[in-house]
């Protein structure tokens, strides 16, 4: 029962999601911010020249209070930037190359984002991400450790197919945290993915007592440990987890009975996961479902599926279907 209201909860979220704009981008001449209440008139520079405005990011900024956590509040100065559109995006990635400001670094990122979503602040758990050149200059800093998780977590809110070649070439490198992006691809869906594929059998359906308040993810050693006392022998977890020390001593832990607070299903678990990972950035497990069975894979092992996954595919399909934007 009480997982019955959690679907019609989130389906509700869902359903509502595109329902709820606060920012339709302009009203007359005015920037409208996405703000709880009705939106925000933005108050735009249209005196200080452009290089200017991008150097103001190297003064203290903050985002301005949007009072919803899937907004991003964009300060008034990344909005004076972000209307000369194209023309800001090369002296954005000019100003990123050469500042050794950290912050203002990831406002510049932030103001890309600004200009790649044409303003539109809209919804809870999808974006329309527009512009091709504010994607490539994103994805140019992938590679960048300081920038990493900042370009992961702005990417994933609208997923491309065009990302994937970047992504494997950063999943090829050596010495990379691969943690985040990782957890990024979980929101990828594409016909012949090589990991998190659609679970169709009926057991993954059945609803097992999960020691863990947090049932948007697969995101800790409790939850696993309750998928796989319930559902073995089709949940397998890969020894790559369960030799680890918290896995010893989360599975040898008399609490690991625990209190079980919640009632659900691996299925209901990974949707839910699909819906709340777009704004924010959690580690999570992956994993492989092939004949009848989930295995749950570490992160190791995710990383040489993707990238045997991409070595295996024919160049044409590399070079035709994954320069295609969004997904569909």
């Amino acid at each position: 029962m009480k997982s019955l209201f959690l679907i019609t909860f989130l389906l509700f979220l869902v359903f509502s999601a595109r329902a709820q704009t606060d920012s339709d981008a302009y009203y007359g001449n005015k920037y409208i911010a996405a703000r709880m209440g009705g939106g925000r008139v933005v108050s735009v520079d249209t005196i200080t020249p452009l290089y200017e405005l991008i150097k103001k990011l190297e003064k203290p900024w903050d985002f301005n209070e949007t009072f919803k956590a899937y907004w991003i509040g964009y300060t008034d100065d990344m909005y004076s930037i972000a209307r000369y559109k194209d023309k800001a995006i090369e002296k954005l990635t000019d100003f990123i190359d050469t500042s050794h400001n950290p912050h203002a670094r990831v406002g510049a990122l932030y103001t890309l984002h600004l200009i790649g979503i044409n303003f539109r602040v809209v919804g809870r758990f999808s974006e329309d991400f527009e512009s091709q050149n504010a994607r490539n200059a994103l994805l140019k800093y992938l590679d960048d450790d300081a920038l990493n998780e900042t370009v992961v977590v702005l990417i994933k809110r609208d997923p491309w197919l065009s990302d994937i070649p970047k992504i494997m070439q950063y999943l090829s490198g050596e010495n990379h945290d691969y943690s985040k992006i990782l957890v990024a691809l979980q929101r990828y869906e594409f016909d012949g993915k090589p990991l998190e594929q659609k679970v169709t059998d009926s057991i993954f359906k059945k609803e097992v007592f999960v020691n863990d308040a947090n049932f948007t993810g697969l995101h800790s050693t409790k939850t696993l440990i309750s998928f796989q006392r319930a559902l073995a022998p089709y949940f397998i977890i890969d020894k790559e987890i369960t030799e680890t020390a918290e896995w010893q001593k989360a599975v040898n832990s008399p609490t690991s009975e625990g209190t079980m607070t919640n009632k659900l299903s691996f299925n209901f678990i990974i949707e839910s996961s699909k819906i709340f990972s777009y704004c924010d950035y959690e580690p999570a497990y992956d994993y492989v479902f092939t004949d009848h069975t989930i295995e749950v894979i570490g992160q190791e092992k995710a990383r040489q599926i993707w990238l045997e996954w991409w070595q295996g595919l024919p160049q044409s399909e590399k070079v035709n279907r994954f320069s295609t934007n969004h997904i569909k």
